[in-house]
């Protein structure tokens, strides 16, 4: 009796794991089976048009650039624009030049390249692929069945690791490229949170700044992988007035500022929270990023709210969500943090108002004005140039874990970190040393374990 209760309970347990396994694999595949299913259904599908004297145009500049993908340099008969930094590629060209297939149904448009397949939905505006789905940054335009995507994201959809050619416009492109590097995901271990920020993040034009957005995109693909959520901390103008630049993303359209609109995209599209860092970050002669803009350099309060309009202006024409503000130098004054707060729930800097003494380094500081925006300390301070190992072994070395893990980081340091470099078809690639400045300030914060969040997370 005691056995055929026993076998038959064993019987039970055994078919209950095995539908559990089935379960669990058929969910992992409902989407590719979904996809492939729906993209074989051949009698209902409307190939798309290739016939591209057909095509009528769209009212937006034409920009001449170049694309090569993993090696191949791609001949296009159709044109590339540029709205608003950002540029726009025929899908269905794009997808022919691929060597793909590319059909619709109703609002859907279904791709198959090297046997995957991709499924565009128009109305919803998402893409899904495997068991991947995340919503477009713009929508496609159509013209007569040729659609048209923003570069971002047909880069998002097909993982492009992307190298911009500014001398010659070309953008050379690896599908997958980034690829070459998996670190472990971070763990945290203890519930005191942690908060990382990439400072003075600009497009200078300056010559040493020819890779500056493609490093910085490796540094964030870094993290991305790591699962460690991190902010920029943007200069929406970057000028420097002695040498005539002027990077006015309102008033220009080029391909230089669509680099850094694209990685501003791609940020955003991988656990980065954008933020606005002044609106020029500088006064006078002084180039962006060097100089104070507030504060006692310039305590006037109609300046400081005009100057915030305008940064978030740009923002909004290039429709870029910002998450936070935060003062160039920290250097502000209580009149104007009162105008900042109408505008900004997170300022991400001390509040310094009652004395520098009396800034909260152990949590998000809620204002005693508004009583709805947060403050935030970054008691890790910074690494400063020359003085790197000095730095992160006091970070090491400060083990009072009552505030917070806050830090920023200039870019610019992990340069001669990041080597860039093409492979064996002429694809961009690169290589990130393990022992670089940034790294080992990761490997720093993770050994005490804070819980990284995002500002937005509060």
């Amino acid at each position: 009796m005691i056995n055929r209760k026993f076998f038959s309970v064993l019987i039970i347990f055994i078919i209950l794991f095995l539908i559990s396994c089935t379960t669990k694999k058929t969910s992992q595949t409902d989407n590719v089976e979904q996809i492939q299913n729906e993209a074989s259904a051949e009698s209902t599908n409307t190939k798309l048009n290739i016939d591209f004297n057909t095509f009528n145009g769209f009212d937006m500049i034409q920009d001449n650039v170049k694309f090569i993908i993993n090696g191949k340099t791609l001949t296009l008969k159709l044109p590339i624009y540029l709205d608003k930094n950002r540029h726009y590629i025929c899908l269905n060209e794009f997808i022919e030049q691929l060597n793909g297939k590319i059909s619709k149904i109703n609002n859907l448009l279904r791709i198959e390249i090297d046997n995957k397949f991709y499924l565009i939905d128009l109305s919803q505006n998402t893409v899904k692929f495997l068991n991947n789905e995340f919503t477009l940054k713009k929508k496609l335009l159509n013209d007569e069945n040729i659609y048209y995507i923003s570069f971002f994201d047909f880069s998002h959809i097909f993982n492009l690791y992307t190298r911009w050619d500014k001398n010659n416009k070309i953008i050379n492109c690896k599908i997958n490229g980034f690829d070459n590097t998996k670190p472990a995901p971070y763990k945290s271990k203890i519930n005191q949170i942690g908060l990382i920020r990439f400072e003075d993040v600009g497009l200078s034009s300056q010559s040493y700044s020819k890779d500056y957005f493609e490093k910085l995109r490796i540094m964030a693909n870094y993290m991305y992988q790591k699962n460690i959520p991190y902010h920029i901390a943007w200069i929406p103008r970057y000028v420097i007035p002695n040498q005539g630049i002027d990077n006015d993303p309102l008033t220009k359209n080029n391909f230089e500022i669509a680099e850094m609109v694209y990685s501003l995209d791609y940020f955003t599209a991988h656990n980065g929270i954008i933020g606005l860092h002044g609106y020029t970050h500088q006064l006078g002669d002084v180039e962006s990023g060097i100089g104070f803009e507030f504060g006692k350099y310039d305590p006037s309060v109609k300046n400081f709210e005009e100057k915030i309009q305008k940064a978030i202006n740009t923002a909004s024409y290039l429709d870029i969500p910002i998450g936070f503000f935060e003062a160039p130098h920290y250097e502000i004054t209580p009149t104007q943090n009162k105008i900042a707060e109408k505008y900004f729930k997170i300022l991400y800097y001390p509040f310094n108002d009652f004395g520098r003494n009396k800034a909260d380094l152990t949590k998000p500081q809620l204002s005693p004005y508004n009583k709805t925006s947060y403050y935030i300390s970054t008691p890790l301070d910074y690494i400063p140039i020359g003085k790197e190992e000095l730095t992160l072994n006091k970070i090491d070395k400060n083990n009072n874990k009552a505030i917070m893990g806050s830090v920023f980081f200039h870019p610019l340091l992990e340069n001669d970190c990041i080597t860039l470099a093409e492979d064996k078809n002429s694809a961009p690639t690169f290589t990130y040393i393990e022992n670089s400045n940034f790294k080992k300030l990761i490997t720093i914060l993770e050994k005490k374990g804070y819980r990284f969040i995002k500002v937005t997370d509060l």
